[in-house]
Parts: C-alpha cells; structure tokens; sequence
C-alpha cells in the first residue's frame, strides 16, 4: 500500500517539475545526447530518497540539484566542459543552428507542454 502512495506521489512530482528540470538540463549539458540519460538517473535518485521518506520541503529545488550534481559527475567522468552549444562556427562572422538538435529540443518541449 505504501510503495502506491509513493508511485503516487512520484507521478504527480515527475509531472509538475519535469520541464523545468529538462530546461535546466539541456542548459548545462554540450551534449544532447547525455539529457535523457541524466535525466532518468535524475529522477530514478529521486523516486528511492522519496521510498526513504525523508522529509523534503522544495522537492523541484532537490531535483534540480541532483540533475546538477549527475551533470558534474558525468562532465567529470568524461572530462569534457558542460558548455552548452547549439551553434556551429562556420566562419567567422556566419552561425549555422544544428537542424536535429533544434528538432530534438521542438519535440520535447512541445509534447509535453
């Protein structure tokens, strides 16, 4: 009955702050490719603090500092920067948008908003 509750609540958490986690995320990262990934880790910490009961008073603060902290940690493990860019140089006074990574961004801001 417990773990219900817990399910529960984890979903109603995962649905209030999941944007605002995902923005933060793909801020930080250089690498799109790493943003699922850290955020599956973020939230897989999370829902085990939340079955220790612990008692957390700004739950989208403590997510947003576990992603924070799984970024550093990937960054660290990989040794590369956490720079974002979604530009590339093609010379020195033009800028190319990299066309997938715009889309990726589209497709999951707009499916869940």
């Amino acid at each position: 009955m417990r773990t219900q509750k817990n399910i529960k609540a984890f979903e109603q958490i995962y649905n209030e702050t999941y944007n605002d986690v995902l923005k933060f995320v793909i801020c930080k990262c250089s690498n799109l490719d790493d943003v699922d990934d850290i955020i599956q880790e973020t939230y897989l910490e999370f829902y085990k603090i939340l079955q220790s009961e612990k008692e957390i008073l700004d739950k989208k603060s403590y997510i947003i500092t576990i992603a924070k902290n799984k970024i550093i940690k990937n960054y660290k493990m990989n040794g590369t920067n956490n720079n974002i860019s979604l530009f590339q140089e093609k010379n020195e006074e033009e800028y190319i948008v990299d066309i997938d990574a715009r889309d990726w961004f589209r497709s999951k801001f707009y499916n869940k908003i």
